[in-house]
């Protein structure tokens, strides 16, 4: 088992061009690598795997099968941790029996789950990626472009992921901040199974359900907040940018609770901006920077 610690954004094409570059400055890379990686997704007709937080694929690389399953984690901000299994395999149709046996909840019939499994959907993608040795840490960033397709369905990837190889994490946030400041990108929410589950089902993300109080914690609201974000952007509903104004107030209020007095005062100003800029915050440097800082404050109190 591994565990996957990285930081997800979204990236115009033609904003990834200068990647290059840019880590050139940052921390003089080892030499890019690029590799199209083909991916398809399984789960049962009734959705055994979603159903417990698990996501089942097989990646076809340098002309071998993988097959992975990744646990339930963890999402804070831009911040992903999951536990993920790696097993070698033949072809594209995953063997269940060759993944641990503790993986697996009490009583699962894997047998059975072997004979029900159904593709969904593939996400198909060539990768660029470089190596970075920084002064805590060693550190791989990776471009993914291509797309997720689901029968004749089909939605653009054109994203970037900063993943923590050894050693501190405080190095992911300070890259991250740095390539913020530099390009126009926003914190990845989705991930591509979900974008796959979701084109594959032909929904839209749901809305958040109703809290009893507005006196949650940090990673509470934090994760309502970025919630209410993608419905925004999917569905385009005024009334979703209210219920965002209302979590970053309550964000700020959690914030000033733990002590976290700067971080508070930079959610209200954003909750100010809000309601003058309406959708157009979600795309703002100091919105995803925010995002950030959250992130790094979460991992630091796990």
């Amino acid at each position: 088992m591994s565990i996957e610690l990285e930081l997800k954004y979204l990236i115009g094409a033609s904003d990834a061009a200068l990647l290059p570059e840019l880590l050139q400055v940052y921390a003089k890379p080892a030499t890019g690598t690029t590799q199209q990686l083909f991916n398809a997704y399984f789960d049962t007709p009734d959705n055994w795997f979603r159903r417990h937080d698990m996501g089942l694929r097989t990646r076809q690389k340098n002309g071998r099968f993988e097959q992975t399953i990744k646990l339930a984690g963890q999402q804070h901000g831009a911040l992903q941790i999951r536990p993920e299994y790696n097993v070698p395999c033949i072809g594209v149709v995953p063997v269940l029996a060759d993944f641990p046996a503790e993986i697996w909840p009490a009583a699962t019939d894997i047998a059975e789950l072997q004979q029900q499994l159904t593709e969904l959907f593939r996400t198909d993608f060539q990768r660029q990626s470089w190596q970075l040795k920084l002064p805590k840490a060693e550190v791989e960033v990776v471009y993914d472009n291509g797309e997720v397709r689901a029968q004749e369905r089909r939605q653009a990837i054109s994203e970037l992921e900063i993943e923590l190889l050894t050693g501190q994490p405080d190095e992911l946030f300070e890259l991250a901040s740095f390539l913020l400041h530099a390009v126009p990108m926003r914190t990845g929410w989705l991930s591509k199974a979900a974008r796959g589950y979701q084109l594959y089902q032909q929904k839209t993300t749901p809305w958040p359900s109703p809290l009893a109080t507005m006196t949650g914690n940090v990673l509470t609201h934090l994760q309502r907040l970025q919630q209410l974000e993608n419905c925004y952007l999917q569905q385009l509903a005024p009334e979703l940018l209210t219920a965002a104004e209302l979590e970053l107030q309550a964000l700020a209020n959690a914030l000033t609770d733990e002590g976290q007095q700067l971080l508070a005062s930079d959610a209200r100003a954003l909750a100010r901006r809000l309601a003058e800029d309406a959708g157009l915050l979600f795309n703002s440097q100091a919105y995803h920077l925010l995002l950030l800082k959250l992130s790094k404050l979460l991992l630091k109190t796990a």
